[in-house]
């Protein structure tokens, strides 16, 4: 049987494999076989008890997060109506929001959708690289949808209007954790872009140089890769400890907070910042 038909190891189970050899070298140090021996006893008790009793803790925990995750993609829903459609919210309003806010009776009758909502809210967030030609590309950004998969797993789909910049109207970035471990993310899954012009890619710096060889000029192209949005949906070589911030940060952060985002008042819970890499290029201006 080939190497590649086996499973590489996940991060949790590298991580039990290193305790287990550290419970085993502690025990090993104990002055005398009696302590050893309860030790182990000790040890493999605990286990039980995690297994029985916060095993069954954590079983309820994700039946009331399923229910909770229903709730919230009933209150997106919603919330989508408001930002994306033109809606009569006359009787929605009571007198106090009308004071409160110096709302007037006659401007309550009909509101048109909130025009780039998500793209502000985005940019207000900071917690992704947004240069000048993400900008532009996300003014065609109409909506951002949660869609749970097999618990804890989502996808975040990212939806377009028709624009000049990309062939597509539909980005999707997909966060697949081990299942009912919210926290131990395996593999993510991003998607092709193909952009409609190289120059338009936010993701690439195009610098065109003319340079003299005898009495003909040339042109040379260089190409760079940049700080953008849009590189989080090219998941060839994921650091999964960063994708599991970037997944939290949408699952718990950014959709329950996005007006407060979009008002540009609220402080990101999240840092996205990779220590370990290379030191970031410099987006175009």
């Amino acid at each position: 049987m080939a190497d590649s038909d086996f499973e590489k190891p996940t991060e949790e189970e590298k991580k039990e494999e290193k305790d287990q050899l550290k419970l085993i070298e502690a025990i090993n140090k104990l002055p005398s076989n009696t302590i050893k021996s309860k030790s182990i006893l000790l040890y493999d008790l605990n286990e039980d008890m995690k297994s029985q009793y916060l095993g069954k803790y954590k079983e309820e925990r994700n039946k009331i997060e399923l229910q909770e995750t229903k709730n919230f993609l009933d209150y997106l829903d919603k919330i989508r109506d408001i930002i994306n459609t033109k809606i009569d919210i006359s009787s929605s309003l009571d007198n106090n929001d009308e004071a409160t806010y110096g709302l007037k009776k006659e401007d309550n009758k009909e509101f048109t959708p909130i025009k780039n909502f998500w793209r502000t809210a985005l940019i207000n967030a900071t917690f992704f690289e947004v240069n000048d030609k993400d900008k532009n590309v996300l003014e065609a950004l109409t909506d951002i949808c949660f869609i749970p998969l097999n618990y804890p797993s989502f996808k975040i789909e990212f939806r377009f209007s028709p624009n000049d910049y990309m062939k597509e109207t539909t980005l999707i970035k997909t966060y697949n954790f081990v299942e009912n471990e919210k926290d131990v993310i395996k593999s993510v899954e991003g998607c092709q872009i193909n952009w409609l012009d190289e120059e338009k890619d936010p993701t690439k710096k195009i610098t065109k140089k003319r340079r003299k060889k005898g009495k003909v000029k040339e042109t040379t192209t260089f190409t760079k890769k940049v700080d953008s949005f849009f590189n989080i949906f090219d998941t060839k070589n994921p650091n999964l400890n960063k994708e599991l911030v970037e997944a939290q940060f949408f699952r718990n952060d950014f959709l329950q907070n996005m007006l407060e985002y979009y008002l540009n008042i609220m402080e990101i819970h999240y840092d996205n910042d990779d220590e370990e890499g290379e030191e970031d290029e410099e987006a175009e201006k």
